[in-house]
């Protein structure tokens, strides 16, 4: 059985995801401001806790995909990290500003490029600083998260050391915003790739075998042209940041995906793999998987997952 149930849009929604039940879990804190020094209404986070136990208990922190425009803390794509609350894990759910379109048709520019980078290594910074009143392990941490929150949780972990992609107002600046180890799932990793990937693919082809078109998302993220803007969209990839500091990382990706090429992932992979050794990261290609592919979610798939985690942090 699922840890949380999901619950589907009502018909007529529209492009709507899927959210998570999660009133079945006693322990936990919902919509908690994590800049309470500069209050925004997207820098919201949700904390769960196992059913019994006093911690402190290593925490996931959870980053929601979405194209950088959509997706929410509460829908479906944290289900998979939810399985871990049974093994002793917290899981954290972050929400952050987007590209949200805006009533005139053109995206919220505030959910660009940096500004949501800067709002979830806060969370990581409130977390730790607040870590004994909800319960967590401030030195074991780690970041999970697929598609665009692979990309989040990516640049996080690998400018953790960096004054750059920062933003003091935010609060918390004597708190570090490390983590011990990321989890990242068909992960926009290199904005460029991904800039030629969605203008050689514009439609997404639907469950029902229909399709809607695809804005180009890694544009609207960086506010311009990736292509014709290579340097700034060079220091904007997580692929850039990597450094032998890069905390273990566990990617998987799917060979099949025309959404999110597989290369982003094997980029971080050599990469990771040239600065830090064979031992620091695992890269799981599978051939026929598509983007988002229900088999990532399996049950074999999510405990292997697990098994690295508690390696990682137990």
């Amino acid at each position: 059985m699922p840890y949380v149930d999901l619950i589907p849009p009502e018909p007529g929604e529209g492009f709507i995801l899927p959210t998570m039940n999660v009133s079945k879990i006693t322990r936990k804190w919902l919509d908690v401001d994590y800049t309470p020094q500069n209050p925004h209404p997207d820098r919201k986070l949700d904390i769960y806790l196992p059913e019994t136990g006093d911690g402190p208990f290593p925490a996931l922190i959870c980053i929601h995909g979405g194209a950088f425009w959509g997706g929410d803390k509460n829908d479906f794509q944290n289900a998979p990290y939810m399985e871990a609350i049974p093994h002793g894990f917290a899981v954290v759910c972050v929400e952050h500003r987007l590209c949200r379109m805006l009533p005139d048709g053109t995206n919220d520019p505030k959910g660009q490029f940096p500004n949501p980078v800067f709002d979830y290594k806060a969370s990581i910074r409130f977390l730790r600083a607040n870590a004994a009143r909800y319960k967590l392990d401030p030195n074991r941490f780690a970041l999970c998260g697929g598609s665009a929150g692979g990309y989040h949780v990516l640049i996080a972990a690998a400018s953790a050391g960096s004054d750059v992609l920062y933003d003091d107002s935010l609060g918390f600046t004597d708190i570090s915003g490390e983590v011990q180890a990321v989890v990242s799932w068909f992960c926009v990793s290199d904005l460029v790739v991904q800039s030629e990937c969605s203008a050689a693919n514009p439609f997404m082809e639907l469950s029902d075998g229909t399709t809607m078109p695809l804005a180009n998302f890694a544009d609207i993220f960086l506010g311009v042209n990736a292509r014709e803007h290579p340097n700034l969209a060079h220091f904007a990839s997580p692929a850039a940041w990597i450094t032998k500091d890069m905390p273990p990382t566990f990617l998987q990706h799917g060979g099949a995906d025309t959404l999110v090429p597989a290369e982003c992932s094997r980029i971080v992979y050599e990469k990771i793999q040239k600065l830090c050794g064979d031992n620091h990261v695992i890269y799981d290609e599978f051939p026929d998987y598509t983007h988002g592919d229900e088999r990532f979610s399996s049950d074999d798939n999510i405990a292997k997952m697990i098994d690295w985690l508690k390696q990682r942090l137990m």
